[in-house]
């Protein structure tokens, strides 16, 4: 199958996979995410599925690389209420930065794989954290554990729960971090962040 060939079949089945999952999957707590206003969703990339059905009732805007598979992301989650902020978080991502900055500044949360777009894995980016230092918005962590579900070959061995499983969604202590934190500080943040995300060390 050619790259085109492939791309369509991708954009054909994922809306309807995502309903399946949306309809079927089993998420604990039942209700999602009680979390509103300007807050930083953060899970590792592996977890972004279970962690978007978990913040929708939020309706996060959610940040998403400037891809194909970022373009296949909008249009099977846009119906849904999501909101999208194309780019990244890093060195690159002035324009993205900015965009998150406002949806925070306007009470709305936002959504992150901070260890995404291409790992590696369980090692979190600068962006989460220098999000939170310039909005003062509390970083959200979130991390998944499924019950029956697959692992993609993926770089981040990403988690498909299959239809009618239960997934319980663990939302960790807020991170927040201080406007005059230094680069020091900052790093701490990120430690404690993975620490927890990963499910490692004291943090789990």
């Amino acid at each position: 199958m050619n790259a085109g060939a492939s791309q369509f079949l991708k954009l054909a089945l994922a809306r309807p996979a995502w309903r399946l999952l949306a309809t079927t999957v089993r998420c604990a707590p039942a209700a999602g995410t009680s979390r509103r206003g300007a807050v930083i969703f953060a899970s590792l990339h592996r977890d972004m599925i279970p962690a978007a059905l978990h913040v929708r009732p939020a309706r996060a805007s959610l940040l998403v690389s400037q891809s194909r598979d970022g373009d296949i992301l909008i249009r099977t989650l846009g119906p849904d209420g999501f909101g999208f902020v194309r780019g990244s978080t890093g060195r690159d991502g002035a324009d993205a930065l900015r965009s998150l900055l406002e949806v925070l500044r306007r009470g709305g949360a936002v959504g992150l794989a901070v260890d995404g777009p291409r790992g590696p894995f369980g090692t979190v980016h600068e962006g989460a954290v220098l999000l939170a230092r310039l909005s003062g918005a509390p970083v959200v962590p979130l991390r998944a554990r499924p019950g029956r579900h697959l692992s993609l070959r993926t770089w981040d061995r990403t988690i498909v729960p299959l239809p009618w499983a239960t997934v319980a969604i663990e939302e960790g202590a807020d991170v927040l971090v201080p406007r005059e934190a230094d680069a020091a500080a900052c790093a701490a943040a990120a430690s404690l962040l993975g620490t927890w995300l990963r499910g490692d060390g004291s943090g789990s």
